[in-house]
């Protein structure tokens, strides 16, 4: 109760001075020569824990006793993303029926979709779909009954029969084992637009590291990838794609850079 309280009446970013004068930062260390060693060293991020928590936290979304939830953190009050609003509404705008429709990969029980409800849950003008892990899916199947909001477990299956008109990817990428076998899957499908929100970039190198979370959000570590930016971004470039940097939703963890891009088709 008392950690809800805090929550309630100080603002996001003194507690994170707090988090940070009591070490309760993420951290992000060692270096691994591919993704199976850094697993041995840590975990997977599709562990119970971590779904256990998340799924509890969710419930309490559902029951009316937080706004959202990310990574199992409960936010108890109103924060939408005004700049994400905007894009997409930018985007949804130039569409002639006026309907967006988006696919959230990674998109957990709905964080970006409920944080935001207000505005994305208007099925005239969205369809929210979400790639998740099977567990995931069944649980929100189950749970979750917004009309614009659908689950989904597999991307190849998914998109045989969709075409999202822009993939939204928030801080997901660099947990994924093999994130440009999936790019290239979804590239195939010529997708006008892609946002990468808070990912991490060293400006010429890649590593493999360990993600240290504090126990406050789980007590689970798992492998990260550091992109190469410059790599990144001739990925999209050579398949005619324009990439901009976007001015939020960017942080530093342990002198890594967490960017945010824009990246549009360009078509002839």
């Amino acid at each position: 109760m008392f950690r809800i309280i805090i929550k309630l009446f100080i603002p996001q970013p003194i507690i994170e001075i707090i988090n940070h004068i009591l070490k309760r930062n993420i951290k992000i260390e060692k270096n691994f020569d591919n993704w199976s060693q850094a697993i041995l060293s840590s975990g997977k991020y599709s562990n119970k824990k971590i779904f256990n928590k998340s799924k509890n936290s969710f419930l309490k979304v559902i029951k009316g006793e937080a706004f959202y939830e990310r990574d199992s953190v409960l936010f108890f009050n109103k924060n939408l993303n005004l700049p994400l609003i905007s894009l997409m509404e930018r985007v949804r705008k130039n569409k002639k029926n006026g309907l967006l429709k988006v696919l959230d990969f990674g998109g957990s029980f709905g964080s970006t979709y409920f944080q935001n409800r207000e505005h994305f849950s208007d099925k005239k003008k969205y369809i929210w779909d979400i790639i998740e892990q099977k567990k995931i899916v069944n649980f929100a199947k189950k749970n979750i009954k917004m009309r614009n909001l659908f689950f989904y477990e597999s991307l190849p299956r998914y998109i045989k029969k969709n075409k999202p008109d822009i993939v939204l990817f928030s801080s997901v990428l660099h947990y994924l084992e093999s994130p440009f076998s999936l790019l290239s899957l979804l590239k195939k499908k010529k997708i006008n637009y892609f946002v990468i929100l808070k990912t991490p970039f060293f400006s010429n190198k890649s590593e493999i590291k360990i993600q240290v979370n504090p126990s406050y959000i789980y007590k689970a570590n798992y492998p990260i990838r550091i992109f190469n930016e410059h790599l990144f971004k001739s990925f999209f470039i050579k398949w005619n794609y324009k990439v901009d940097k976007l001015n939020w939703d960017n942080q530093i963890i342990d002198n890594i850079n967490f960017k945010s891009f824009f990246i549009t088709r360009i078509i002839n």
